[in-house]
């Protein structure tokens, strides 16, 4: 990426940054409907800005608890915890950005794509979303494919998305309430007890 590219995207971090905190200063609080929490964090990674990504997301994780996330923002997270040599961290935030979007590791480290056959809870989270965000996706370091393809292919990683590609499979025939429920319920025990695990 040229450092032209990088420096429009360290601007559009801090402005991002900067507003957000006005906002915040003005109002007490933070109104936002259309993401745009979400865009400093992706643009201090693909700025090479990772002490301000790093900052930013703890930011972000007292401001927002609880919140689900966006996948290349879910990605960017984990990218700035591995640079900054968190790795437990990394591989949680890599396996939550993973199944945010299951089509979007693959898509990255170049391996066959695939639709698949399960219920998807919202547009974010099914392949056209790819499309969406392919500028971002297309400035992802490329020093970092490596460390995304050897964190896809741990055992702990392959688990975890069969066991909710199996979940979310059996919810797209799933009709009634009750059994949606221990579903997901059965989905979440799993996720809580494996997210971030090599094995």
């Amino acid at each position: 990426m040229s450092t032209d590219k990088q420096k429009r995207y360290r601007d559009r971090a801090n402005r991002n940054r900067r507003e957000l905190r006005k906002e915040q200063e003005k109002f007490g609080t933070i109104s936002d409907g259309g993401g745009k929490r979400y865009l400093a964090g992706i643009y201090f990674v693909l700025a090479g800005e990772l002490d301000k990504a790093w900052e930013y997301f703890s930011w972000f994780e007292s401001e927002f608890p609880g919140d689900v996330g966006e996948p290349v923002f879910l990605l960017c997270w984990a990218l700035a915890a591995h640079k900054s040599g968190t790795e437990e961290e990394a591989r949680y935030r890599f396996q939550v950005a993973m199944l945010s979007n299951l089509y979007m590791i693959p898509n990255l480290v170049g391996k066959p794509i695939r639709e698949i056959d399960m219920w998807h809870s919202s547009n974010r989270d099914q392949e056209d979303y790819l499309f969406e965000v392919e500028d971002w996706l297309a400035d992802i370091p490329s020093e970092t494919l490596s460390w995304l393809n050897t964190e896809y292919e741990m055992k702990g990683a392959r688990r975890l998305r069969s066991e909710y590609i199996k979940t979310y499979h059996a919810l797209k025939t799933a009709k009634e309430f009750d059994e949606r429920q221990r579903l997901l319920q059965g989905w979440y025990k799993y996720a809580e007890a494996h997210l971030g695990k090599v094995g």
